[in-house]
């Protein structure tokens, strides 16, 4: 009902980042379909990268299962966490054509690692692979959200430097002396 994976084996525990790839398969014919993750203290997550509707606790509805089905969610930390084992909670919740509201928790471990460690951590590159296909336009290899910005030029002035011009028209001030 719910397969999970990770772009990433861990984390880093200082300016980590991993994103998830939540699959999705309710039973036909269900209405209210919910997705809530549910992350340990210290790791925070953005809005989904689908854009899929979002209530201010973070908890996902899902209209229409036959069109959404993949959810990608970007997990971070925001200052450093202690290295470990940590636990997520993914909690699906849906009601069936009977009314009869029912609840389906997965919990999966994620493991946080020091910058020293980070080197032994794998990629998973289909979960890369579709996360980079979220910010591309359709039928384009470009990113769709992509501002890209010219570097303003910088200008320096020196005070004790003078161009040719100001040296030619300089007028300097007279010396007043004191008695």
């Amino acid at each position: 009902m719910i397969h999970i994976r990770f772009a990433k084996s861990a984390m880093e525990n200082e300016e980590g980042m991993n994103h998830l790839w939540l699959q999705i398969a309710p039973p036909g014919g269900v209405q209210n379909v919910r997705l809530q993750l549910i992350l340990p203290a210290g790791l925070h997550r953005f809005p989904n990268l689908n854009g899929t509707v979002e209530d201010s606790s973070g908890r996902m509805w899902i209209n229409d299962t036959q069109s959404v089905t993949d959810l990608y969610v970007e997990i971070f930390t925001r200052e450093p966490v202690p290295c470990g084992e940590y636990s997520l909670a993914v909690e699906l919740s849906y009601t069936d054509r009977d009314g009869t509201g029912t609840s389906v928790k997965q919990v999966i471990p994620l493991k946080v690692v020091s910058e020293e460690e980070s080197e032994e951590i794998r990629t998973n590159e289909e979960v890369v692979r579709r996360i980079k296909e979220l910010h591309l336009t359709p039928g384009s290899s470009e990113p769709a959200h992509c501002n890209e910005y010219t570097p303003a030029k910088l200008i320096r002035l020196d005070s004790n430097a003078m161009s040719e011009w100001e040296k030619k028209y300089r007028v300097e001030g007279a010396k007043i002396e004191s008695i």
